[in-house]
């Protein structure tokens, strides 16, 4: 086959110098990419598949079958190139009880993401593999993060989001305290996630110590169990203000890890402008995306949630080129095996003499039937 000129639709015409016939053939890769462009477009944006079927020009049933093959593309991230002054960590829960953990790095996009059943150090573990190692470490203060980021990012500042912080003191304290002690709690509370500032981070925990200093007696109150016998529960004595004091505590404790205000410590920032100190960007960012993307895709199964999810956070890489992950074997269903059979084919009279492995057939009720039908005793 040779080249011979264009048809009249300006595809390429082709001559057999064999039999001298010409013919235009089509490209099934060019077919294929169209139809993995109109399944992309519709998974990862707001289309219907009825609007996405008017992309390739049939109903909404042949767009169905026509796509079915995009759904064995898988995408993956490309690797880290560059350090990052800072990542971001955090799990979005997605339907069928999966996690979807994902790493952003200082322009807000992706930079790993790990499936797993929940938010545990060995997960976490996953995440900071073949990246360079970053300024800054911010994340919620779970346990499995900071272990993870403790083996995994030795020696690296983490950094714990004051969002997550005030949201969880706020369950302990309640918007409107009923003691004086956690009203006045309250108060600096609330402006945790103002400090921006080396010297409003040295503000902020005087106005902390000179609340302990006024309520430190008041958090060491007990309660014994004779003088309230119906909340003791097995306990001979318990804190009475346990609320207030594990709010106090989850200040307290960041603080004295160097994870409460690491994003204000000159060391870490080290001229370089400012640093985040909460979860904000990636919660906002790209975990919101994956979200609305799934609610405007609700009734997925298992599996095609999942590629839901992955090609989602894909595209928000800064340079995605999903064609590079599409092969022909993607929509070459696999040859099956031809299935060789013993003796006749099935239907013919001489099959129910042979034997069978499954249920016996000369058993009573399988046996062949004689006599007059319907005939009664």
């Amino acid at each position: 086959m040779r080249k011979k000129g264009f048809a009249k639709a300006g595809t390429q015409r082709w001559k057999c110098d064999a039999c001298r016939l010409s013919s235009t053939a089509e490209r099934e890769d060019a077919a294929r990419m169209a139809e993995f462009r109109v399944f992309l477009a519709w998974l990862t944006g707001k289309r219907s598949m009825s609007e996405a079927a008017a992309g390739l020009g049939v109903t909404r049933q042949a767009s169905a079958a026509r796509i079915a093959w995009c759904w064995n593309v898988e995408p993956s991230l490309p690797p880290v190139t560059r350090a990052h002054r800072y990542v971001i960590a955090d799990g979005t829960y997605v339907p069928y009880d999966w996690c979807l953990l994902i790493l952003t790095g200082d322009d807000g996009r992706p930079a790993k993401w790990q499936w797993c059943a929940t938010e545990t150090k060995d997960a976490y573990r996953q995440l900071p593999r073949k990246t360079e190692r970053p300024g800054l470490l911010v994340c919620d203060g779970g346990q499995g993060r900071l272990t993870a980021a403790e083996r995994c990012l030795r020696g690296i500042a983490v950094q714990h989001c004051l969002v997550h912080v005030l949201r969880n003191t706020r369950v302990d304290l309640t918007d409107r305290p009923k003691s004086e002690a956690g009203k006045t709690l309250l108060k600096p509370a609330r402006r945790l996630t103002k400090v921006k500032t080396p010297e409003e981070a040295a503000a902020w925990l005087a106005d902390l110590n000179r609340w302990h200093g006024e309520y430190g007696d008041y958090l060491k109150e007990r309660t014994k169990a004779k003088d309230d016998p119906v909340h003791a529960r097995g306990r001979k004595w318990w804190r009475t203000h346990e609320r207030l004091r594990r709010a106090y505590f989850r200040l307290v404790r960041p603080n004295r890890d160097g994870m409460l205000f690491a994003s204000c410590d000159p060391d870490v920032i080290k001229d370089g402008g400012q640093l985040p100190s909460t979860t904000n960007q990636l919660e906002g960012g790209v975990n919101a995306v994956v979200k609305r993307t799934l609610d405007h895709h609700r009734g997925l199964s298992e599996a095609h949630m999942g590629r839901c999810c992955e090609w989602t956070v894909y595209m928000l890489t800064e340079h995605p080129y999903p064609m590079s992950f599409v092969t022909s074997e993607h929509w070459r269903p696999t040859r099956k095996g031809t299935i060789e059979r013993d003796g006749p084919a099935p239907g013919t009279m001489t099959v129910v003499q042979l034997p069978t492995n499954g249920i016996n057939a000369y058993e009573r009720g399988f046996s062949i039937r004689t006599g007059w039908a319907g005939r009664s005793h």
